[in-house]
Protein backbone atom coordinates (compact mmCIF):
# COMPACT_ATOMS: atom_id res chain seq x y z
CA UNK A 1 0.00 0.00 0.00
CA UNK A 2 1.56 3.27 -0.86
CA UNK A 3 1.10 5.72 1.78
CA UNK A 4 2.07 9.83 1.48
CA UNK A 5 3.86 9.68 5.01
CA UNK A 6 5.37 13.00 4.88
CA UNK A 7 9.50 12.91 4.73
CA UNK A 8 9.63 15.24 8.22
CA UNK A 9 7.40 13.24 10.09
CA UNK A 10 9.36 10.21 9.49
CA UNK A 11 12.58 11.69 10.30
CA UNK A 12 11.02 13.26 13.22
CA UNK A 13 9.51 9.78 14.29
CA UNK A 14 13.12 8.51 14.06
CA UNK A 15 15.20 10.64 15.46
CA UNK A 16 13.03 10.19 18.70
CA UNK A 17 13.84 6.80 19.23
CA UNK A 18 17.08 6.85 21.15
CA UNK A 19 18.87 3.75 20.85
CA UNK A 20 15.41 1.84 20.01
CA UNK A 21 15.77 0.01 16.80
CA UNK A 22 11.74 -0.37 16.68
CA UNK A 23 9.17 2.67 16.99
CA UNK A 24 5.28 2.71 17.82
CA UNK A 25 3.24 5.26 16.47
CA UNK A 26 0.27 6.25 17.55
CA UNK A 27 -3.02 5.82 16.29
CA UNK A 28 -2.90 8.05 12.81
CA UNK A 29 -6.34 8.93 10.48
CA UNK A 30 -6.81 5.80 8.37
CA UNK A 31 -5.00 3.13 10.09
CA UNK A 32 -4.15 2.44 13.75
CA UNK A 33 -0.78 2.84 15.69
CA UNK A 34 2.19 1.22 13.78
CA UNK A 35 5.68 -0.12 14.59
CA UNK A 36 8.04 1.69 12.53
CA UNK A 37 12.06 -0.28 11.64
CA UNK A 38 14.68 2.00 11.64
CA UNK A 39 16.72 0.20 9.92
CA UNK A 40 17.31 -1.16 6.64
CA UNK A 41 17.64 -4.75 7.74
CA UNK A 42 14.40 -4.92 9.63
CA UNK A 43 12.58 -3.10 6.81
CA UNK A 44 13.89 -6.08 5.15
CA UNK A 45 13.29 -8.54 7.06
CA UNK A 46 9.69 -7.27 7.04
CA UNK A 47 9.64 -7.81 3.09
CA UNK A 48 11.22 -11.21 3.80
CA UNK A 49 7.89 -12.34 6.06
CA UNK A 50 5.71 -11.84 3.48
CA UNK A 51 5.65 -14.99 1.71
CA UNK A 52 5.10 -17.15 4.49
CA UNK A 53 2.21 -15.28 5.64
CA UNK A 54 3.73 -13.39 8.66
CA UNK A 55 3.10 -9.84 6.93
CA UNK A 56 0.69 -9.20 4.22
CA UNK A 57 0.12 -6.10 1.89
CA UNK A 58 -1.60 -3.13 3.70
CA UNK A 59 -5.14 -2.71 2.24
CA UNK A 60 -7.23 -2.26 5.11
CA UNK A 61 -10.78 -3.64 4.63
CA UNK A 62 -12.70 -0.40 5.20
CA UNK A 63 -11.65 2.92 5.02
CA UNK A 64 -10.37 4.84 2.14
CA UNK A 65 -7.16 1.61 1.44
CA UNK A 66 -10.65 -0.29 0.60
CA UNK A 67 -10.71 2.21 -2.74
CA UNK A 68 -7.86 0.42 -4.38
CA UNK A 69 -9.06 -3.06 -3.58
CA UNK A 70 -12.50 -1.96 -5.58
CA UNK A 71 -10.97 0.27 -8.36
CA UNK A 72 -7.62 -2.32 -9.32
CA UNK A 73 -9.96 -5.35 -8.46
CA UNK A 74 -9.46 -8.17 -6.31
CA UNK A 75 -6.85 -10.41 -8.90
CA UNK A 76 -4.53 -7.39 -8.86
CA UNK A 77 -1.31 -8.15 -6.93
CA UNK A 78 -1.45 -5.15 -5.02
CA UNK A 79 -4.54 -6.31 -3.60
CA UNK A 80 -4.20 -10.30 -3.02
CA UNK A 81 -3.51 -11.20 0.19
CA UNK A 82 -2.96 -15.15 0.44
CA UNK A 83 0.84 -16.40 -0.08
CA UNK A 84 0.46 -18.84 -2.43
CA UNK A 85 -2.35 -16.96 -4.67
CA UNK A 86 -0.10 -14.30 -4.98
CA UNK A 87 3.02 -17.04 -6.24
CA UNK A 88 0.90 -18.24 -8.43
CA UNK A 89 0.18 -15.28 -10.37
CA UNK A 90 3.04 -13.48 -10.21
CA UNK A 91 4.58 -16.54 -11.66
CA UNK A 92 2.23 -16.14 -14.47
CA UNK A 93 2.94 -12.46 -15.11
CA UNK A 94 6.68 -12.10 -14.50
CA UNK A 95 7.94 -13.36 -17.75
CA UNK A 96 5.99 -10.47 -19.55
CA UNK A 97 8.71 -8.64 -17.56
CA UNK A 98 11.30 -10.21 -17.80
CA UNK A 99 14.56 -9.51 -19.93
CA UNK A 100 13.80 -11.41 -22.80
CA UNK A 101 10.69 -9.49 -23.03
CA UNK A 102 12.45 -6.06 -22.53
CA UNK A 103 14.59 -6.89 -25.39
CA UNK A 104 11.43 -7.24 -27.67
CA UNK A 105 10.13 -4.14 -26.32
CA UNK A 106 13.19 -2.33 -26.77
CA UNK A 107 12.67 -0.44 -30.86
CA UNK A 108 9.36 0.48 -29.67
CA UNK A 109 10.54 2.34 -26.68
CA UNK A 110 13.40 4.03 -28.66
CA UNK A 111 10.96 5.01 -30.94
CA UNK A 112 8.98 6.15 -28.62
CA UNK A 113 11.01 8.29 -26.91
CA UNK A 114 12.56 9.74 -29.47
CA UNK A 115 8.82 10.82 -31.23
CA UNK A 116 8.05 12.67 -27.52
CA UNK A 117 11.70 14.04 -27.62
CA UNK A 118 11.68 15.65 -31.33
CA UNK A 119 7.65 16.90 -30.11
CA UNK A 120 9.43 18.32 -27.55
CA UNK A 121 11.92 20.53 -29.19
CA UNK A 122 9.26 21.65 -31.71
CA UNK A 123 7.68 23.26 -29.40
CA UNK A 124 11.00 26.08 -29.71
CA UNK A 125 11.32 28.41 -27.24
CA UNK A 126 7.90 27.74 -25.94
CA UNK A 127 8.75 25.10 -24.82
CA UNK A 128 7.20 22.48 -22.58
CA UNK A 129 6.19 21.79 -18.61
CA UNK A 130 8.17 18.71 -18.31
CA UNK A 131 6.43 17.52 -15.56
CA UNK A 132 3.06 17.24 -17.64
CA UNK A 133 5.11 16.10 -21.14
CA UNK A 134 6.30 13.50 -19.16
CA UNK A 135 3.14 12.21 -17.75
CA UNK A 136 1.94 12.08 -21.08
CA UNK A 137 5.52 10.26 -22.47
CA UNK A 138 4.78 7.43 -19.80
CA UNK A 139 1.00 7.16 -20.14
CA UNK A 140 1.88 6.60 -23.91
CA UNK A 141 4.57 4.45 -23.66
CA UNK A 142 2.46 2.06 -21.11
CA UNK A 143 -0.04 2.05 -23.02
CA UNK A 144 2.16 0.95 -26.28
CA UNK A 145 4.12 -1.50 -24.37
CA UNK A 146 1.35 -3.30 -23.10
CA UNK A 147 -0.66 -3.62 -26.42
CA UNK A 148 2.01 -4.15 -28.36
CA UNK A 149 1.09 -1.20 -30.81
CA UNK A 150 0.72 2.64 -30.99
CA UNK A 151 -2.05 4.71 -30.17
CA UNK A 152 -3.90 6.62 -31.93
CA UNK A 153 -3.34 10.31 -30.45
CA UNK A 154 -7.30 11.03 -29.57
CA UNK A 155 -7.83 7.66 -27.88
CA UNK A 156 -4.69 7.91 -26.02
CA UNK A 157 -5.99 11.46 -24.80
CA UNK A 158 -9.53 9.82 -24.01
CA UNK A 159 -7.40 7.14 -21.75
CA UNK A 160 -5.73 9.08 -20.26
CA UNK A 161 -8.57 11.17 -19.16
CA UNK A 162 -10.47 8.08 -18.00
CA UNK A 163 -6.89 7.47 -15.87
CA UNK A 164 -7.16 10.67 -14.11
CA UNK A 165 -10.91 9.90 -12.99
CA UNK A 166 -9.47 6.78 -11.98
CA UNK A 167 -6.90 7.67 -9.95
CA UNK A 168 -9.00 10.27 -8.69
CA UNK A 169 -11.55 8.23 -7.23
CA UNK A 170 -8.58 6.55 -4.79
CA UNK A 171 -8.70 9.73 -2.33
CA UNK A 172 -12.22 10.73 -3.50
CA UNK A 173 -13.66 10.57 0.30
CA UNK A 174 -16.49 9.80 0.81
CA UNK A 175 -16.93 6.82 -0.95
CA UNK A 176 -21.02 7.24 -2.56
CA UNK A 177 -21.60 5.71 -6.03
CA UNK A 178 -23.68 8.82 -7.22
CA UNK A 179 -23.99 10.55 -10.17
CA UNK A 180 -21.01 13.76 -10.57
CA UNK A 181 -19.23 12.38 -7.51
CA UNK A 182 -15.55 11.55 -7.95
CA UNK A 183 -16.33 7.98 -6.96
CA UNK A 184 -18.92 7.55 -9.17
CA UNK A 185 -16.98 8.90 -12.11
CA UNK A 186 -13.75 6.65 -11.16
CA UNK A 187 -15.95 3.38 -11.06
CA UNK A 188 -17.42 4.42 -14.72
CA UNK A 189 -13.65 5.06 -16.04
CA UNK A 190 -12.50 1.80 -14.28
CA UNK A 191 -15.08 0.19 -16.47
CA UNK A 192 -14.14 1.34 -19.77
CA UNK A 193 -10.75 1.00 -19.05
CA UNK A 194 -11.22 -2.40 -18.18
CA UNK A 195 -13.41 -2.72 -21.74
CA UNK A 196 -10.70 -1.81 -23.37
CA UNK A 197 -8.20 -3.81 -21.94
CA UNK A 198 -10.51 -7.29 -22.19
CA UNK A 199 -11.46 -6.39 -26.13
CA UNK A 200 -7.21 -6.85 -26.55
CA UNK A 201 -7.79 -9.57 -24.59
CA UNK A 202 -9.81 -10.93 -26.94
CA UNK A 203 -8.32 -9.82 -29.90
CA UNK A 204 -4.96 -11.48 -28.84
CA UNK A 205 -6.95 -14.69 -28.04
CA UNK A 206 -8.15 -15.26 -31.15
CA UNK A 207 -5.10 -13.73 -33.13
CA UNK A 208 -2.75 -16.80 -31.02
CA UNK A 209 -5.90 -19.25 -32.44
CA UNK A 210 -4.75 -18.54 -35.72
CA UNK A 211 -1.27 -18.87 -34.70
CA UNK A 212 -0.06 -15.17 -35.36
CA UNK A 213 1.85 -13.28 -32.96
CA UNK A 214 0.79 -10.58 -30.65
CA UNK A 215 3.07 -8.37 -29.41
CA UNK A 216 3.70 -6.11 -25.98
CA UNK A 217 3.18 -7.31 -22.97
CA UNK A 218 -0.67 -8.22 -23.34
CA UNK A 219 0.36 -10.78 -25.81
CA UNK A 220 2.56 -12.18 -23.50
CA UNK A 221 0.24 -12.26 -20.70
CA UNK A 222 -2.30 -14.31 -22.62
CA UNK A 223 0.06 -16.56 -24.39
CA UNK A 224 1.45 -17.38 -20.56
CA UNK A 225 0.80 -20.86 -19.49
CA UNK A 226 2.46 -22.82 -16.41
CA UNK A 227 3.91 -26.34 -16.22
CA UNK A 228 0.59 -27.92 -14.99
CA UNK A 229 -1.31 -25.81 -18.27
CA UNK A 230 -2.70 -23.03 -16.51
CA UNK A 231 -3.64 -19.81 -18.26
CA UNK A 232 -4.49 -16.40 -17.01
CA UNK A 233 -8.06 -15.63 -17.33
CA UNK A 234 -9.18 -12.42 -19.02
CA UNK A 235 -10.27 -11.09 -15.38
CA UNK A 236 -6.81 -11.26 -13.93
CA UNK A 237 -4.44 -10.07 -17.12
CA UNK A 238 -7.79 -7.03 -16.85
CA UNK A 239 -6.64 -6.07 -13.15
CA UNK A 240 -2.88 -6.63 -13.46
CA UNK A 241 -2.90 -4.63 -16.77
CA UNK A 242 -5.03 -2.14 -14.51
CA UNK A 243 -1.89 -1.99 -11.60
CA UNK A 244 0.78 -1.57 -14.23
CA UNK A 245 -1.08 1.58 -15.32
CA UNK A 246 -0.76 3.32 -12.11
CA UNK A 247 2.49 1.88 -10.61
CA UNK A 248 4.21 2.67 -13.95
CA UNK A 249 3.10 5.65 -14.49
CA UNK A 250 3.30 8.66 -12.03
CA UNK A 251 6.19 6.69 -10.64
CA UNK A 252 8.61 7.22 -13.62
CA UNK A 253 7.88 10.50 -15.09
CA UNK A 254 8.23 11.98 -11.21
CA UNK A 255 11.51 10.57 -11.35
CA UNK A 256 12.40 11.77 -14.91
CA UNK A 257 11.48 14.73 -13.42
CA UNK A 258 13.47 15.66 -10.97
CA UNK A 259 16.48 13.74 -13.11
CA UNK A 260 15.87 16.63 -16.00
CA UNK A 261 16.30 19.11 -12.99
CA UNK A 262 19.12 17.34 -11.47
CA UNK A 263 21.31 17.61 -14.90
CA UNK A 264 20.11 21.36 -15.20
CA UNK A 265 21.31 21.56 -11.77
CA UNK A 266 24.92 19.30 -12.52
CA UNK A 267 26.27 20.38 -15.85
CA UNK A 268 29.43 18.02 -14.79
CA UNK A 269 27.11 15.47 -14.20
CA UNK A 270 25.46 15.65 -17.77
CA UNK A 271 28.91 15.80 -19.66
CA UNK A 272 29.46 12.94 -17.89
CA UNK A 273 26.19 11.16 -19.30
CA UNK A 274 27.15 12.46 -22.72
CA UNK A 275 30.20 11.42 -22.72
CA UNK A 276 29.51 7.52 -22.11
CA UNK A 277 26.69 7.43 -24.66
CA UNK A 278 29.66 8.22 -26.69
CA UNK A 279 31.59 5.28 -25.91
CA UNK A 280 27.80 3.01 -25.94
CA UNK A 281 27.01 4.23 -29.08
CA UNK A 282 30.70 3.50 -30.43
CA UNK A 283 30.70 -0.18 -28.74
CA UNK A 284 27.17 -0.74 -29.87
CA UNK A 285 25.88 1.14 -32.56
CA UNK A 286 23.08 3.72 -32.74
CA UNK A 287 20.08 1.44 -31.50
CA UNK A 288 18.98 1.23 -28.17
CA UNK A 289 19.76 -2.57 -27.03
CA UNK A 290 19.47 -4.89 -24.02
CA UNK A 291 23.76 -4.80 -24.43
CA UNK A 292 23.57 -1.36 -24.86
CA UNK A 293 21.58 -0.57 -21.83
CA UNK A 294 23.76 -2.47 -19.65
CA UNK A 295 26.69 -0.79 -20.66
CA UNK A 296 25.00 2.60 -19.52
CA UNK A 297 26.67 2.12 -15.71
CA UNK A 298 26.87 6.17 -15.70
CA UNK A 299 23.16 6.43 -16.81
CA UNK A 300 22.13 3.66 -14.42
CA UNK A 301 24.00 5.55 -11.63
CA UNK A 302 22.19 8.88 -12.42
CA UNK A 303 18.68 7.25 -12.15
CA UNK A 304 19.70 5.44 -9.12
CA UNK A 305 21.12 8.77 -7.08
CA UNK A 306 17.58 10.29 -8.35
CA UNK A 307 16.04 7.35 -6.64
CA UNK A 308 18.25 7.45 -3.58
CA UNK A 309 17.37 11.50 -2.78
CA UNK A 310 13.90 11.64 -3.94
CA UNK A 311 12.20 7.96 -4.08
CA UNK A 312 8.54 8.11 -5.32
CA UNK A 313 7.13 5.47 -3.12
CA UNK A 314 8.31 7.12 0.71
CA UNK A 315 6.77 4.74 2.54
CA UNK A 316 4.91 1.58 2.13
CA UNK A 317 2.65 -0.42 5.05
CA UNK A 318 2.36 -4.37 5.84
CA UNK A 319 0.16 -5.76 8.74
CA UNK A 320 1.39 -8.69 10.83
CA UNK A 321 -1.07 -11.46 10.37
CA UNK A 322 0.15 -13.04 13.44
CA UNK A 323 2.37 -12.73 16.16
CA UNK A 324 5.66 -12.12 15.21
CA UNK A 325 9.26 -10.75 16.53
CA UNK A 326 11.36 -7.98 14.96
CA UNK A 327 14.57 -6.63 16.00
CA UNK A 328 13.70 -8.32 19.93
CA UNK A 329 10.31 -6.61 19.85
CA UNK A 330 7.06 -8.40 19.79
CA UNK A 331 4.71 -7.32 16.79
CA UNK A 332 1.03 -8.45 17.78
CA UNK A 333 -1.14 -9.63 14.95
CA UNK A 334 -3.60 -6.80 13.20
CA UNK A 335 -0.40 -4.12 14.01
CA UNK A 336 0.40 -1.86 10.47
CA UNK A 337 4.38 -2.44 10.15
CA UNK A 338 5.26 1.19 8.60
CA UNK A 339 8.83 0.85 6.25
CA UNK A 340 10.00 4.44 6.08
CA UNK A 341 11.79 4.18 2.93
CA UNK A 342 12.58 7.63 2.58
CA UNK A 343 14.26 8.28 5.64
CA UNK A 344 15.81 4.84 5.42
CA UNK A 345 17.65 6.43 2.49
CA UNK A 346 18.13 9.33 3.86
CA UNK A 347 20.03 7.76 6.25
CA UNK A 348 22.10 5.26 4.63
CA UNK A 349 24.80 4.24 6.83
CA UNK A 350 27.56 4.39 3.91
CA UNK A 351 27.02 8.28 3.47
CA UNK A 352 25.66 9.32 6.86
CA UNK A 353 28.35 10.87 7.93
CA UNK A 354 29.84 11.70 4.64
CA UNK A 355 30.83 15.02 3.93
CA UNK A 356 31.54 17.19 0.54
CA UNK A 357 29.93 15.29 -2.73
CA UNK A 358 29.68 12.47 -0.57
CA UNK A 359 26.91 14.01 1.87
CA UNK A 360 24.25 12.63 2.18
CA UNK A 361 22.08 15.67 0.13
CA UNK A 362 24.22 15.60 -2.28
CA UNK A 363 23.86 14.88 -5.85
CA UNK A 364 26.94 12.87 -7.15
CA UNK A 365 26.08 9.85 -9.49
CA UNK A 366 29.19 8.85 -8.79
CA UNK A 367 28.71 7.35 -5.16
CA UNK A 368 26.69 4.47 -7.05
CA UNK A 369 29.97 3.52 -9.07
CA UNK A 370 31.68 2.60 -6.18
CA UNK A 371 31.51 -0.87 -4.81
CA UNK A 372 29.42 0.17 -2.10
CA UNK A 373 27.13 2.24 -4.12
CA UNK A 374 26.72 -0.88 -6.28
CA UNK A 375 25.00 -2.69 -3.22
CA UNK A 376 21.39 -1.88 -2.15
CA UNK A 377 21.94 -0.57 0.98
CA UNK A 378 18.80 1.06 2.37
CA UNK A 379 17.94 1.40 -0.72
CA UNK A 380 14.76 0.01 -1.63
CA UNK A 381 13.12 2.33 -4.49
CA UNK A 382 10.87 -1.10 -5.90
CA UNK A 383 10.24 -2.65 -2.64
CA UNK A 384 11.20 -6.16 -1.50
CA UNK A 385 10.61 -9.72 -0.78
CA UNK A 386 7.83 -11.25 -2.23
CA UNK A 387 6.15 -8.12 -3.65
CA UNK A 388 9.36 -6.31 -5.04
CA UNK A 389 8.17 -4.39 -8.01
CA UNK A 390 7.11 -6.65 -11.00
CA UNK A 391 8.14 -4.10 -13.68
CA UNK A 392 11.37 -2.65 -12.19
CA UNK A 393 13.63 -3.65 -14.82
CA UNK A 394 11.43 -2.23 -17.58
CA UNK A 395 10.95 1.24 -16.07
CA UNK A 396 14.70 1.11 -15.36
CA UNK A 397 15.13 0.42 -19.13
CA UNK A 398 12.46 3.00 -19.98
CA UNK A 399 14.23 5.86 -17.68
CA UNK A 400 17.60 4.78 -18.92
CA UNK A 401 16.70 4.79 -22.69
CA UNK A 402 15.16 8.31 -22.31
CA UNK A 403 18.48 9.78 -20.46
CA UNK A 404 20.25 7.82 -23.51
CA UNK A 405 18.38 9.59 -26.59
CA UNK A 406 18.31 12.97 -24.98
CA UNK A 407 22.28 12.79 -23.92
CA UNK A 408 22.48 12.01 -27.49
CA UNK A 409 21.17 14.16 -29.06
CA UNK A 410 19.30 17.49 -27.17
CA UNK A 411 20.78 20.01 -25.28
CA UNK A 412 18.26 21.57 -23.15
CA UNK A 413 17.49 24.62 -20.22
CA UNK A 414 15.11 23.55 -17.56
CA UNK A 415 13.86 26.25 -14.84
CA UNK A 416 14.65 24.67 -12.03
CA UNK A 417 13.93 27.87 -9.34
CA UNK A 418 10.63 26.23 -7.76
CA UNK A 419 8.96 24.82 -5.24
CA UNK A 420 8.98 20.74 -4.84
CA UNK A 421 5.48 19.68 -3.62
CA UNK A 422 4.53 16.34 -2.48
CA UNK A 423 2.24 14.13 -4.23
CA UNK A 424 3.06 10.76 -5.40
CA UNK A 425 6.95 11.91 -4.77
CA UNK A 426 7.65 15.53 -5.11
CA UNK A 427 6.73 17.58 -8.14
CA UNK A 428 7.81 21.06 -9.30
CA UNK A 429 5.21 23.95 -8.81
CA UNK A 430 6.60 25.61 -12.16
CA UNK A 431 6.01 22.01 -13.91
CA UNK A 432 9.61 22.34 -14.82
CA UNK A 433 9.81 24.30 -17.67
CA UNK A 434 12.00 22.55 -20.56
CA UNK A 435 13.40 23.57 -23.64
CA UNK A 436 15.15 21.45 -26.08
CA UNK A 437 17.29 22.20 -28.91
CA UNK A 438 18.83 20.23 -31.13
CA UNK A 439 22.47 18.89 -29.74
CA UNK A 440 25.34 19.48 -32.64
CA UNK A 441 26.74 16.41 -33.64
CA UNK A 442 30.17 15.33 -31.76
CA UNK A 443 32.56 12.68 -32.45
CA UNK A 444 32.17 9.35 -31.30
CA UNK A 445 34.43 8.85 -28.15
CA UNK A 446 37.33 6.53 -28.29
CA UNK A 447 36.41 2.99 -26.97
Amino acid sequence: MLVFAPAQYQAQVLRDRGEHTIVQGRRQPGFNSFFMPATGELAKAVFAEEPGGTITQGLAEKGGFRAFGTLLGEDSLLVVKDPARHAYLRALLQPAFGPDAIASYLPDIEALVSRHLASWQASGQAGVKAYGALKMLTFDFILQIVMGRSIPEQQLQHLGGLFSSLTAGLVAWPYIDIPFTPWHKALAARGELCGFFLAGCAQAREALAAGQAVPGILGRLVAAVDEQGNRLTDQEITHNLLLVLLAGHDTSSTTLTRALANLQDHPRVLQRLRQEQQQVVARHGGRISSDALKDMRYADAVVRETLRRDPVVGAVIRVATRDFELGGYGVPAGTNVLLPLRTLAETDPRWLHSTGDMAPAAFNPDRMMTPEGAKPGQLMPFGGGARYCLGAALAMAEMKTFLALLARQYAFQADTATEWKPALGYYPANGLPLVLSQLQQQQPAAV
